[in-house]
């Protein structure tokens, strides 16, 4: 038997297994808490306050796992809209895991808001057209619907099962939208001079690629039971190829765009740019700097490293927690100088996460590792055999 005609390696079916039962495990007790926190406590168990920290760690999580749910759909575009074979091994699983961080994502910020039904009804039978949130729920909703047809026309029909176009060509254009205007939210807000700026957008747009990137390494390392021997020869090829090529760029992208909005940030003088020089004296965000990025940076653009799976593992791990870090400094950095200062807020505000907030984060992290746990067992979403 030659080896195009040989089977896929079989899934690590004990490992997934072990995977799923940790999630829902973790699920119950982590959104239990948080629910019976916000039943009997309600939000004041949060610690944003009312002098200038309005969004909070729920916040950052939401926006990270939406960020990273599209930046997965746009990866599986390769193939379901611009039918780039090579990235066909991983674009169900792609597909999928991007349902998984959607979920989580939706989650975090239902548990955030006072009353998300309301919100939900209420935001897009608004007609804001002048405000970007409005825009940024219908992308969010065309989104929903155009992931849910795949799903059901494309994951649940086998493995061998081509995307439908349409549904792909929705998704696609909506994942791009959601992503640019989740930029201008923070982009066009001239009252907070951190966020404030038009390459915002451009921004979030490489680095939800790059988390998706990220994502996909490690889910496909862990659907392969952690064995990378255990690849076909197309993921094999794909991973050590185009993907890695992909995650080297998109690493010298988010570099380029960190440390430009560094340095401007530490020569400005304008009241609110005083942020940069508190985060560079924080040892963390060294840490992210030269480790986060630093150290994925130095194996993904060099080819004798990135090629090596188990390189590339680390690097993937090591960015994607640097990417949620960066979230964290951007959201609560944004909002540290108070718009309205007086007796009430001396110099920078301080914000640090409350336990419940902790919890809502390892809520998401648990739901969405469940639903792609499920997938896993559900779906063939390694695709056709090789």
């Amino acid at each position: 038997m030659n080896t195009i005609a040989q089977p896929r390696p079989a899934v690590s079916a004990p490992l997934m297994g072990l995977v799923l039962i940790a999630a829902a495990v973790g699920l119950v007790v982590a959104g239990g808490y948080v629910l019976s926190q916000l039943m009997t406590v309600g939000h004041s168990v949060y610690n944003t306050d009312s002098r200038g920290i309005f969004w909070g760690l729920p916040i950052v999580t939401y926006d990270f796992f939406l960020l990273s749910s599209t930046g997965l759909t746009m990866l599986a575009s390769t193939w379901t809209v611009f039918g780039l074979k090579d990235f066909e091994p991983i674009a169900r699983r792609a597909l999928w895991l991007a349902v998984a961080a959607l979920v989580g994502g939706v989650a975090a910020l239902f548990m955030e808001l006072g009353a998300p039904l309301r919100a939900m009804l209420l935001i897009p039978t608004s007609f804001q057209t002048a405000a970007p949130l409005f825009w940024k729920v219908w992308g969010v909703l065309f989104y929903t619907v155009a992931l849910a047809v795949l799903v059901l026309k494309w994951l649940a029909a086998g493995a061998d099962a081509q995307p439908p176009r349409v549904p792909a060509v929705v998704a696609f254009a909506a994942a791009v939208f959601i992503t640019f205007v989740a930029g201008t939210v923070y982009g066009m807000m001239a009252m907070r001079p951190f966020w404030f700026g038009g390459e915002v957008s451009l921004g979030f747009i490489v680095e939800a690629l790059l988390g998706g990137v990220t994502f996909i390494i490690i889910f496909t390392h862990l659907a392969h039971g952690m064995d990378a021997s255990r690849f076909d020869a197309r993921t094999r090829t794909l991973m050590t190829g185009s993907l890695a090529g992909l995650f080297g760029v998109l690493m010298v992208a988010h570099a380029f765009f960190v440390a430009s909005r560094l340095v401007a940030g530490l020569w400005s003088n304008a009241d609110g740019m005083q942020v940069w020089h508190h985060l560079w004296s924080r040892p963390m965000f060294q840490a992210e700097l030269w480790i986060g990025i630093g150290v994925p940076l130095l194996i993904t653009v060099l080819p004798g490293l990135r090629k090596s799976l188990g390189l590339q593992l680390v690097a993937a791990v090591i960015a994607i927690v640097a990417l949620f870090v960066a979230r964290y400094d951007f959201v609560i950095g944004g909002q540290m100088v108070a718009l309205l200062k007086g007796s009430w807020a001396h110099g920078l505000l301080q914000y640090s996460p409350s336990l419940t907030e902790w919890a809502v984060l390892a809520t998401a992290v648990f739901l969405a590792n469940l639903v792609n746990a499920l997938g896993e067992k559900q779906f063939a979403l390694g695709g056709p055999a090789a």
